[in-house]
């Protein structure tokens, strides 16, 4: 049981990702798009790699509602501060806007969540950051991810043990 519960709160943090992600590509109202990802019209799915090759689309597990609304409604209200919170944080020789896009969502998405679940460690929040970066990326965007966090978390939190 407590997998199955960690797990509906991880796949509300990769779908928040998609709903930004999708926002970001078209534009789309966020109302709309927490809809359609809540009513499972979209979202909600990975690829897999097959080992012959190719890939197959995995529907995931249900991910918490309100987990899942809480952050996306965090980054449409808050995107500018999220995305100014980033380039502060990023070393002098990282430009934000040469990060790949699914990358900048990720941690839109991560700096949402210090402040919609304010009482949850702060090593959790990057933990599951870093594990969802690393499912996309090799190391220099899981190390840029983890040394952000851990100094955001410091920041925020006042946390020396992030």
């Amino acid at each position: 049981m407590k997998k199955q519960s960690k797990l509906i709160f991880t796949n509300a943090r990769l779908m928040a990702v998609q709903a930004v992600y999708a926002h970001a590509l078209t534009g789309g109202d966020y109302d709309a798009l927490m809809s359609a990802f809540l009513m499972g019209k979209t979202g909600a799915r990975v690829l897999k790699d097959l080992p012959a090759g190719g890939e197959q689309e995995i529907a995931l597990t249900p991910g918490d509602a309100d987990l899942f609304t809480r952050l996306v409604k965090y980054v449409a209200e808050s995107e500018g501060d999220l995305e100014q919170s980033i380039r502060s944080g990023l070393s002098a020789h990282i430009d934000y806007k040469r990060l790949d896009l699914t990358f900048q969502c990720i941690l839109k998405v991560a700096l949402a969540e210090f402040f919609v679940n304010p009482d949850l460690d702060a090593p959790i929040i990057i933990n599951e950051y870093v594990d969802m970066t690393h499912c996309f990326y090799e190391n220099s965007e899981v190390k840029i991810a983890n040394g952000l966090l851990n100094r955001f978390a410091k920041v925020m939190r006042g946390d020396n043990h992030a």
